[in-house]
């Protein structure tokens, strides 16, 4: 009796297969931290703590280049953390396999039941740190009257916003940038663009739109409404993934830590309606942290330390004139 194609699959094999195709399918989830994926303190139902660390900040000093006589000053290092809370939901997919599919039309158990059940968790986490960004009110850009977009000539308006982020607090490297259609369209036309290499991407990033423009990494995002932008620094939003248990009861189950995912896979037999299930769920939270601008002020060796929320994100509009950002310190 010939064999069934699809008993080769273990629970081993099949958490693999799942984490690596939703690691290979995400966009949105590429391009964002995964700095507090081991960080998760728990907590109540109202959401996912973690804890984040304030910048240390130290001032040197300066000491005469012949001076061997007057001790050195120490300073102490006192660093601080502070606590945040994700949106935490358990995301997850279950199908039900009749015997007539485990029998006779099931062909290719990976291509037909993990790849699809792979896709229904990525765009659901797509989604949510889509949802997420389009939470924070739409700014503008620029001082005064602000800078607006003009599709003939729009690299002064991703200059301007370069300048915003930076001026946050953020670091050059790590700008990305989720453009909607007519907004890609229009860079284009502009000539606006420059090709950037995606051979370390992932497989949905290297088949996605993906240019560069005054260091953003620009990419095609179709989830935006057509106009809009979302500019960020990749350390201002996290996406954590954490895997729940596999039950004691559950005789066909694993989890797996794989391509920046935690993923559990289980499945078993429902009797009362003679079908097996496949099940691959992930406890996830996703945030916008809080951005740190620090400045020092060395004629009274000081140091302030500016908590920006929201200051590593930018959501924009190109069709709208938007109040301008107020400067820190207003």
């Amino acid at each position: 009796m010939p064999q069934n194609p699809n008993d080769f699959y273990t629970p081993a094999n099949a958490v693999e297969v799942l984490a690596n195709l939703i690691a290979q399918r995400g966009v949105f989830s590429a391009l964002v931290s995964r700095n507090f994926q081991n960080d998760l303190l728990g907590g109540g139902m109202g959401g996912a703590p973690v804890s984040i660390k304030m910048p240390t900040t130290l001032i040197a000093r300066d000491r005469d280049i012949d001076d061997v006589t007057s001790t050195i000053v120490l300073d102490n290092i006192v660093e601080t953390r502070k606590t945040f809370n994700l949106d935490r939901v358990h995301t997850y997919s279950a199908v039900g396999l009749s015997e007539a599919d485990l029998t006779l039309n099931l062909k290719d158990f990976g291509v037909q039941v993990l790849d699809p059940q792979a896709k229904a968790v990525v765009d659901s986490l797509e989604y949510k740190l889509t949802r997420k960004v389009l939470g924070v009110p739409v700014t503008g850009i620029g001082s005064g009257a602000g800078v607006h977009f003009d599709p003939a000539n729009p690299i002064p308006y991703f200059t301007a916003i370069r300048k915003q982020l930076i001026d946050n607090g953020v670091a050059v490297a790590g700008l990305q940038m989720l453009v909607g259609t007519n907004v890609y369209a229009q860079l284009l036309d502009a000539g606006a663009l420059t090709d950037v290499s995606q051979s370390g991407s992932t497989a949905a990033l290297r088949d996605a739109s993906v240019g560069k423009v005054r260091d953003f990494t620009v990419v095609e995002f179709p989830a935006l409404p057509e106009n809009e932008i979302v500019a960020f620094h990749r350390d201002a939003i996290t996406l954590i993934t954490r895997a729940p248990v596999v039950p004691q009861g559950a005789s066909f189950g694993a989890t797996i830590a794989e391509a920046g995912f935690n993923l559990r896979y289980l499945r078993d037999y429902d009797a009362n309606h003679t079908q097996d299930r496949s099940i691959v769920s992930t406890f996830s939270g996703v945030g916008i942290l809080p951005t740190f601008k620090v400045e020092r002020n060395y004629d009274d060796r000081t140091v302030e330390t500016t908590e920006l929320a929201n200051g590593g994100v930018l959501h924009l509009d190109t069709t709208q004139t938007a109040p301008a950002p107020a400067n820190i310190g207003e």
